[in-house]
């Protein structure tokens, strides 16, 4: 039978639906790649990136934070949970970006950019490997490798390394997001995207450029953002404070490297 007006009509207006919102993703991608490639370091506003995802696969993926590790490693007194997972990330013909998940193994910083650790190697707990395969993760993943890849666009493969991050403060002991101060990580590019924040003020991100002034953010809303070009800039992020409660600031770091 063939479709009334009425049906084609509607199939015209959500083909154009779709239409508009990939055009829409695609002048903001190309606007966060342009800011990186010129400021070497851009904030995405989550009140705009949280909709790119389906609500109950983003809710899906933060449920996660609960279920991180205590890190034994962090020094200072700081309290936080911690998962650590690899992936390679393959950028096909398409375009689009295919992942494999790396073997799970230790992660080391030379003393050069984090001397509180040494250069010593730290073991975290692995992330979950349905979390690795995650969807919304890797989609949020792709988001960052399209805004990266405005500053390397002949780059096809990336080892990207992935933190889940919990810090949690109290009244009596502020957290430390930062322990390590003012520094670089060591990596081509990093994302830093705030999964969920509840009873605490403070944590405000600081980026340092030489020869020009501070810029400073509070990431506040669910999938507030930056991506820096790490071997660039310096970044570091204030304590938090508990407001009456435990603390919480969760992020997921995305570490970003050419292979």
């Amino acid at each position: 039978m063939r479709p009334s007006y009425q049906q084609r009509t509607q199939k015209v207006g959500r083909m154009s639906a779709a239409t508009l919102a990939l055009t829409r993703r695609a002048q903001a991608l190309g606007k966060w790649g342009e800011a990186l490639a010129g400021d070497d370091f851009v904030a995405l506003p989550g009140s705009e990136l949280a909709g790119w995802f389906p609500p109950a696969g983003l809710a899906r993926l933060v449920a996660t934070w609960n279920h991180l590790i205590r890190d034994e490693t962090v020094v200072g007194g700081v309290v936080r949970e911690r998962r650590y997972g690899r992936l390679l990330a393959s950028r096909l013909p398409t375009g689009e970006w295919s992942f494999t998940a790396l073997a799970h193994q230790a992660f080391q910083q030379t003393a050069e950019h984090i001397p509180l650790y040494d250069g010593k190697a730290r073991m975290f707990s692995p992330i979950a490997q349905e979390t690795l395969a995650d969807p919304v993760l890797t989609a949020l993943i792709a988001t960052d490798l399209a805004i990266v890849c405005a500053v390397v666009p002949q780059a096809t493969r990336f080892e990207v390394g992935l933190h889940q991050m919990r810090v949690l403060a109290t009244p009596d002991a502020p957290g430390s997001p930062t322990p390590e101060g003012r520094h670089r990580d060591g990596h081509d590019f990093i994302g830093m995207h705030l999964m969920g924040r509840a009873n605490c003020a403070g944590g405000e991100s600081i980026i340092h450029r030489d020869g020009l002034p501070q810029t400073r953010m509070t990431l506040t809303e669910r999938l507030d953002s930056v991506v820096v070009s790490d071997t660039r800039i310096t970044h570091e992020v204030t304590p938090t404070v508990a407001d009456g409660a435990i603390g919480v600031r969760d992020m997921l770091l995305v570490d970003i490297n050419e292979r």
